[in-house]
């Protein structure tokens, strides 16, 4: 079971794809995807949270 510090989390972003990595919008049906109300498309561009963490395939990269 994975375990996540959620003060780590950006809490005005997408949780999912924080939690999950960037491989989360493609497993889910999500109806947010390619709108600009998107809470995930800074990460997706740049690959980091608005805290500065990276995100990877399989969620937040930190330490």
């Amino acid at each position: 079971m994975k375990t996540i510090d959620t003060s780590k989390l950006s809490r005005d972003e997408c949780w999912g794809i924080q939690i999950n990595g960037l491989s989360h919008c493609k497993k889910i049906n999500c109806k947010w995807q390619g709108l600009s109300s998107c809470l995930g498309k800074n990460i997706i561009k740049t690959g980091k949270t608005s805290k500065g963490y990276r995100v990877g395939i399989n969620g937040l990269i930190w330490g």
